[in-house]
């Protein structure tokens, strides 16, 4: 009996215990279900993969950052949950990083996110081809479809970040004065074969010199292949400067610390300044060959240098531009300034003139050209056969309409009242008078009323052939332009057409050249490029007086 309690006793829990489970499915009123609903699978999407790098050429280039954008996007009936990017570099590229696997949390139905995946390349990186795949895992095992994204690579390519040119202008005088503002162009330029990036440009100016534009310090984020960049500072001297140059030093940098080289300009007080800036415009790019990119002429740099001197060469050089006081700014006589001041330096620098000997005029009244004429023509009277003059002039010419007789205009002397004139003839006969050995004069002017900027009688579209003067003494002008034609600009140059064609000569020849190969030279090359830039004829001629014609074309400069 105590045996059949005792089973009792210890079955009746179990028996407990599984009939509280059986009935927990089930009730007088029926069956209930209570099992879990399982998750609602979330549909996640891969879509606009794009790829992006520091220098925009669509390419991961070593020691550069990149970035593979996409939009992932949950179209699902559920979250996605605890969700991973995964990346994978199938063609198996050395030197690139990137995370492999990184989390993203959750995306909720409907919903959308942007991804990014920063790439970043070593220097080592070689040039080939990198093939990524991308897929987001998701907790549930309810992953995107992967997608594949193939950028090229490319080795390290040097930049090389440099000062190529510089210019310098002015509004306020034509020349480089203390207290008087002036512009300082400078060039920058890329002439390596791969990007710079974290270019830095820092101006160094002595104490005196005040930078009035705050620019000492500029960052230029990536400078491209071949790219330019201009810099332009204001500057001025206080009266406390005393020397007579200025030295600007231009340092430059760049990410890696040995791909950019600085520059030192160095600026003379009282030296002749454009008043016009140069423009920059686009950007040069090239896979090969770099063009070095520049503000001015290639005649204005590079010119050669001759040790020589002779103490008997006189020079008058004149650049007449601005007429606005008197006639209009559309009747300026575009680069004449650049005209005369780079034929000065070559006139020093190569055909023997010193310093002392040159006589150097920009936007000259009649007051002043009289003057210089006539003290040019007193010293080659002094020196008499020993005396030689080079004579340049560029500007407006104008004949007088009634007798035909050409006038070189002064810029205060309005083209309707031309008593204050200066007649050429009477330049011919008062340096032909003087018994110099040499006369060498060249003119970049017409006289037939038309000239660069369509000249003094383009409102009435009238010309006028001019008469040809006597030329006395031992004298040869070159010319340039022939009877009605005009004398044109050469715009791509910044130049006079003629001036051009003249200055190149020289600089290929430092000087040696007889005075028949430059006449060949001009008539070929101004005639050519006159038709091809400006549509326009344009024939430089050569006279000479009748004492030195079967001569003059043995004369040389050196």
């Amino acid at each position: 009996m105590k045996r059949i309690i005792l089973l009792i006793i210890f079955t009746l829990p179990f028996l407990v215990t599984n009939a509280q489970e059986t009935v927990s499915g089930v009730s007088k009123s029926g069956y209930v279900n209570i099992t879990k609903d399982p998750p609602k699978p979330p549909y996640l999407e891969i879509t606009s993969l794009r790829f992006l790098d520091a220098d925009d050429n669509k390419k991961i280039d070593a020691s550069e950052k990149a970035v593979i954008y996409f939009d992932l996007h949950n179209s699902g009936l559920g979250p996605g949950l605890n969700l991973k990017v995964s990346v994978q570099e199938l063609n198996h590229m050395t030197y690139l990083n990137f995370n492999k696997l990184t989390n993203i949390g959750t995306l909720d139905v409907g919903k959308t996110k942007q991804i990014q995946v920063p790439v970043e390349s070593g220097m080592d990186l070689q040039t080939g081809r990198a093939l990524f795949k991308i897929k987001i895992e998701e907790a549930n095992g309810n992953d995107s479809d992967p997608v594949e994204i193939e950028v090229e690579t490319m080795a390290f390519r040097a930049p090389k970040v440099q000062v190529v040119d510089n210019k310098v202008s002015s509004k306020n005088s034509n020349r480089l004065e203390r207290r008087r503002p002036f512009d300082v162009q400078v060039l920058i330029q890329n002439v390596g074969e791969g990007a710079a990036t974290t270019v830095g440009v820092k101006l160094q100016i002595p104490d005196g010199i005040f930078c009035l534009s705050g620019n000492e310090n500029e960052m230029i984020a990536n400078l491209g292949s071949g790219e330019q960049y201009l810099m332009e500072y204001e500057l001025y001297a206080n009266n406390e400067y005393e020397s007579s140059t200025i030295s600007l030093n231009i340092r430059l940098t760049e990410k890696h610390g040995k791909y950019a080289f600085d520059k030192k300009i160095t600026l003379t007080m009282n030296q002749g300044v454009s008043s016009e800036k140069m423009v920059v415009q686009g950007k040069t790019e090239s896979t090969q060959a770099i063009a070095v990119a520049s503000l001015s002429s290639k005649v204005d740099k590079n010119i050669p240098y001759n040790p020589n001197k002779d103490p008997n060469r006189i020079a008058l050089v004149i650049g007449n531009e601005d007429y606005s006081r008197t006639l209009n700014a559309e009747v300026d006589v575009d680069y004449a300034r650049n005209d005369a001041e780079v034929f000065r330096q070559y006139a020093i620098n190569v055909l023997g003139v010193e310093e002392k000997n040159m006589h150097f005029m920009l936007d000259a009244t009649a007051g002043q050209m009289q003057r210089e004429i006539d003290l040019v023509a007193a010293i080659l009277q002094k020196l008499g056969d020993k005396g030689e003059l080079i004579f340049y002039y560029a500007g407006h010419g104008f004949p007088d309409e009634a007798t035909k007789t050409p006038y070189i205009i002064p810029v205060d002397v309005d083209a309707t009242n031309l008593s204050s004139a200066i007649k050429l003839s009477e330049v011919y006969q008062k340096f032909g008078n003087t018994g110099a050995a040499r006369v060498t004069v060249f003119l970049d002017a017409c006289f037939s009323g038309g000239g660069r900027n369509q000249g003094l009688l383009a409102a009435r579209g009238v010309s006028i052939k001019p008469k040809n003067e006597v030329i006395n003494g031992n004298m040869v002008v070159f010319s340039a332009t022939t009877g009605e034609q005009s004398a044109l600009p050469y715009n791509t140059e910044g130049h006079g057409m003629f001036t051009y064609f003249l200055l190149d000569k020289i600089q290929q020849t430092g000087g040696q050249v007889s005075y028949g190969e430059l006449s060949d030279y001009l008539k070929d090359k101004v005639g050519i490029e006159s038709l091809r830039e400006n549509g326009k004829p344009q024939d430089p001629e050569v006279n000479v007086s009748y004492t030195v014609e079967n001569t003059w074309k043995m004369w040389k400069f050196r």
